[in-house]
């Protein structure tokens, strides 16, 4: 199985449970792998036979740019929604932080879902 991935995708938006985060622009740090549904990728060079990264990263965009989330788990899970679609991918696993909140540590959330 192979897996296409993005890494450390940053995204300046709006999310978070605390009043002060609904009005205040922070970073997100966004990484997804998918495993992938061929065993061709590889053996052909027709972007067709599998799955454009490109995919990932408008699925990110599309939910962290969009409506306001309180929780990081909502936000992977409808990132989730919109991956697990793609008929070529078979699992999905997201990790959303959040890297300003302090300076100690790096805070977020990982989900992995199967189809």
């Amino acid at each position: 199985m192979n897996k296409i991935f993005i890494k450390d995708y940053t995204i300046i938006s709006k999310h978070g449970y605390y009043k002060e985060e609904h009005y205040k622009p922070q970073r997100f740090v966004v990484s997804v792998i998918c495993d992938v549904l061929t065993n061709d990728s590889g053996t052909s060079d027709d972007l067709n036979e599998t799955l454009n990264y490109e995919f990932l990263r408008e699925c990110i965009d599309k939910v962290l740019k969009g409506d306001h989330h309180k929780l990081l788990e909502s936000l992977c899970e409808d990132v989730v929604k919109l991956l697990l679609v793609h008929t070529k991918i078979n699992s999905v696993d997201i990790t959303i932080t959040k890297p300003d909140i302090w300076g100690d540590c790096m805070p977020g959330v990982q989900i992995i879902r199967n189809k």
